[in-house]
């Protein structure tokens, strides 16, 4: 464990203190310790600190409990990563501001380097949630660690998909570690625990404020070789994560949409800037210069698609006549009878088997896509 590491925690808990700040006094004092109990006059060498941050540093230190955060930190079995050690995410590390603690409930690997974000608005429509489900399932059959942020709509989608593929995922907090938001994603976030982990830069207990977020988008993008926006508008925080990818020299990707949708303004506007068009994970994997593996551990996405045609050739007539008619796109159970000219309960029952077979998702309001 790191020796200083309740100095790293109580620096962290300093009110006006940003990243910034607290990478130089780590920087100039040698060490975090010997930054949080320097004399005063000692920071006035310091070139290029804010004198607001240095006041509130200066008047809140001998109010921290120094063991605070340390024993909160120990009792629920969270582990910390700072910017001295050399377990810290490398990626994350190379940003401007990197978060000078990072607290995870989970594990994060050295193979998590290689890693994607996908963003997007919480009221996606499901259309979106769908191809987001598909392109993080995507790519993490190809070994991706999938980054989002939890919240409803397109993170939640981006999360599942990764699961459902047996990958790795992280969600990135804009409050503390410990703080489940929103509270609907209890149980998600349980399943991200088991297979990446929950992050956040955020002392532990932080409630969740409007201003955190961008601070935490900033850590999505950060951590990650490129971040996708599937939807969201102009000023979304989708959007503000993709200004950060570009502010940081990572990749920017964009989905398209539908043209009279509002949340494909933002994409589309990316798209339009020259952000790399995005329609399955091979794309990603061209624009980043990486190969596709051919190993039974790693799955090629054309090759998936191929081999579910293939799979269409052993259906039943009336089966070929359903998947026929679906797309992503999601459709009414009663519009899949009239195309098709069967009667409903004949589609109840080949959806049913469908399903089984892994062909066809079943969507809330007997609504159906393609799987």
């Amino acid at each position: 464990m790191n020796k200083d590491l309740k100095y790293w925690l109580a620096m962290n808990k300093v009110p006006k203190v940003g990243p910034v700040t607290i990478k130089k006094l780590w920087e100039h004092f040698g060490s975090a310790r010997a930054a949080w109990e320097a004399k005063d006059d000692h920071f006035s060498r310091i070139e290029g600190l804010s004198k607001s941050a240095l006041t509130s540093f200066l008047e809140n230190r001998s109010q921290i409990d120094l063991d605070d955060e340390f024993r909160a930190v120990q009792q629920k079995g969270m582990r910390v990563f700072t910017l001295e050690d050399e377990d810290y995410p490398e990626l994350l590390r190379n940003i401007y501001d990197p978060p000078p603690v990072l607290y995870a409930s989970g594990d994060i690997l050295k193979e998590d380097k290689k890693a994607i974000a996908i963003v997007g608005t919480r009221k996606a429509s499901a259309y979106g949630k769908e191809i987001t489900r598909k392109l993080a399932f995507e790519l993490a059959s190809l070994g991706f660690t999938i980054v989002s942020g939890l919240a409803d709509g397109i993170d939640t989608a981006a999360h599942r998909g990764a699961l459902e593929a047996g990958g790795r995922t992280f969600a990135v907090f804009g409050c503390g570690v410990d703080v489940i938001f929103p509270s609907t994603n209890r149980y998600l976030s349980e399943q991200i625990k088991d297979s990446g982990a929950l992050v956040s830069e955020f002392p532990m207990g932080t409630r969740p404020e409007k201003g955190s977020f961008p601070r935490r988008n900033r850590v999505i993008s950060g951590l990650s070789l490129g971040t996708i926006v599937v939807e969201g508008h102009y000023d979304s925080g989708a959007m503000i994560t993709a200004k950060y990818a570009v502010d940081q020299g990572r990749e920017v990707f964009a989905t398209p949409g539908n043209v009279d949708l509002d949340q494909s303004k933002g994409p589309h506007w990316l798209i339009k800037q020259g952000a790399k068009l995005v329609e399955s994970a091979e794309d990603v994997m061209d624009e980043l210069k990486l190969q596709i593996p051919n190993s039974k551990s790693q799955t090629n996405p054309k090759s998936q698609i191929q081999m579910t045609e293939a799979d269409y050739s052993n259906l039943s007539g009336d089966e070929q006549k359903i998947v026929s008619v679906l797309s992503l796109e999601p459709k009414y159970i009663d519009n899949i009878s009239i195309e098709t000219e069967l009667s409903i309960p004949q589609v109840l029952s080949l959806l049913l088997m469908l399903e089984v077979k892994k062909l066809v998702r079943q969507l809330p309001g007997k609504m159906f896509v393609l799987y």
